[in-house]
């Protein structure tokens, strides 16, 4: 398979002595996932921290996720035996990583040095899902079961949160623009913010699981999970999203009917729950349907608030623009008065489109080069299943404004695939191509993992 997993820093390699020392990149990484995805913007509003506006200190604009992702980089970088070996490991295994991280400096630069508007974005959007890789080669096995099952017991509470909110019409904590709750908006929060966001990282699960993602969760449960995260899409209210998700399962059916129609191998126990199931379910469809359950979501097909005009009206921007300013990037301040004279208040719905109006097309290319040497390294890290979920994620970013924006669900997204496909260390280049120097760097470090682990205990105590 073209598709390999990359090598991986060797102390991880080794087992037995030093594994408190062995334990702390892995506690850390878990520290930050549980941020990722159990604390939102909306929880930071409700404790008074102004996340997802542009007012207040500097600080706050950050995530803390984002915060605690730096600091485990940071103690990895002063862990190595020199941090020069740190960003030669990075060069020469992570040249992906290492792409997309010089595309987002330069973006970050030309944005700090012009003045513009975005560099939140730097940090909790791009910056973010840097680190959480960086992190996750450093941690073993074990330490992704870790992370997968808290990733299973999160989004299950995420999803009951959801189904709760909808059923009492009140939202812990609601989605809010300046400190100001958008009360208007009757979408279900749950634990992760967003509606949109919500539904993005629900179905990018949901596919997970079906293409045989998450290997801790036993097969019994996995009907079950598929199902809380089905119903929890409706009050998630995301049209896109809903309508891919289904579309892609139903073509993980069909072969598995047709396989089944043709002759071929069924398990009696699958056919005997299959054939339980679609009766119950059929008829708790009518009942939901009948009581008003779907009415939400229907209500955004037949009232988007202007969502889809603004997805074909974001494009008559550019013919106000001059050529240098598609180039390079138009005044901030300009874009805004035109989207808004256009009726564009709810944004420009496509992150390609927004990036291009704000930053440029010059720093946008770059950004999409990078990100997309990064998608390629991450692939090679994961084991067979996760291409509907990719597929998923790629099609719904492109439907809001999604990683143009400040958003923490890049950093989710690549999380929750390598917890979910993980694949154990392998001696091959970061591109999944046989290499002899390969083979050669994981020995020799495996046989330096025990000063790597020392150097550690030195310099932290632990």
């Amino acid at each position: 398979m073209l598709l390999q997993s990359p090598p991986q820093n060797a102390y991880l390699a080794t087992r037995g002595a030093g594994q408190p020392a062995r334990a702390v990149p892995g506690a850390l990484f878990l520290v930050v996932v549980f941020l990722l995805f159990a604390v939102s913007s909306g929880m930071l509003g409700r404790l008074g921290i102004n996340h997802g506006g542009v007012t207040g200190a500097m600080a706050s604009k950050i995530h803390p996720a984002t915060y605690m992702a730096f600091f485990t980089v940071a103690l990895l970088v002063v862990c190595y035996r020199t941090p020069v070996s740190f960003f030669a490991n990075l060069v020469t295994r992570q040249p992906g990583t290492l792409a997309f991280l010089i595309a987002i400096l330069m973006l970050a630069a030309y944005i700090a040095l012009d003045e513009r508007k975005g560099i939140a974005t730097i940090f909790d959007t791009y910056l973010l899902a840097v680190a959480v890789a960086l992190i996750a080669a450093e941690v073993s096995s074990r330490d992704f079961a870790r992370v997968e099952m808290l990733i299973h017991v999160v989004l299950a509470a995420n999803a009951a949160l959801a189904l709760i909110e909808y059923a009492i019409g009140y939202r812990f904590f609601p989605f809010r623009f300046e400190g100001v709750e958008l009360e208007w908006d009757m979408r279900s929060t749950g634990l992760s913010g967003h509606p949109l966001e919500n539904a993005q990282l629900t179905g990018v699960y949901i596919l997970a699981l079906l293409g045989g993602g998450g290997s801790r969760m036993p097969r019994a449960l996995r009907p079950a999970a598929i199902l809380l995260q089905l119903a929890a899409m409706v009050p998630f209210g995301g049209r896109t999203a809903t309508l891919l998700t289904l579309a892609l399962m139903a073509l993980w059916l069909v072969p598995r009917i047709v396989r089944f129609f043709t002759g071929g191998r069924v398990s009696l126990v699958a056919l005997a729950c299959v054939s339980i199931l679609v009766p119950v379910l059929a008829l708790a469809a009518a009942a939901l349907v009948t009581g008003g359950f779907f009415d939400l979501l229907l209500d955004r097909f037949a009232d988007d608030s202007g969502s889809a005009n603004t997805r074909v009206a974001m494009f008559e921007i550019f013919g106000q623009l001059s050529a240098r300013d598609i180039l390079i990037g138009a005044n901030p301040e300009i874009i805004d008065s035109i989207r808004r004279s256009m009726g564009l208040e709810l944004g420009i719905e496509n992150p390609v489109v927004r990036l291009v109006l704000y930053q440029g097309t010059i720093f946008t290319g770059f950004l999409i080069a990078g990100f997309t040497l990064f998608l390629i390294e991450i692939a090679h890290r994961l084991r067979s299943g996760y291409a509907m979920s990719l597929i998923f994620f790629l099609l719904v970013v492109n439907s809001y404004e999604s990683i143009s924006n400040k958003t923490i669900g890049l950093a989710q997204f690549i999380v929750l695939l390598m917890a979910m496909f993980h694949q154990p260390i392998s001696a091959r280049s970061a591109f999944g191509l046989a290499s002899g120097r390969g083979v050669a760097l994981a020995r020799e470090t495996e046989r330096n993992g025990a000063n790597y682990r020392g150097n550690l205990y030195g310099r932290f105590g632990v």
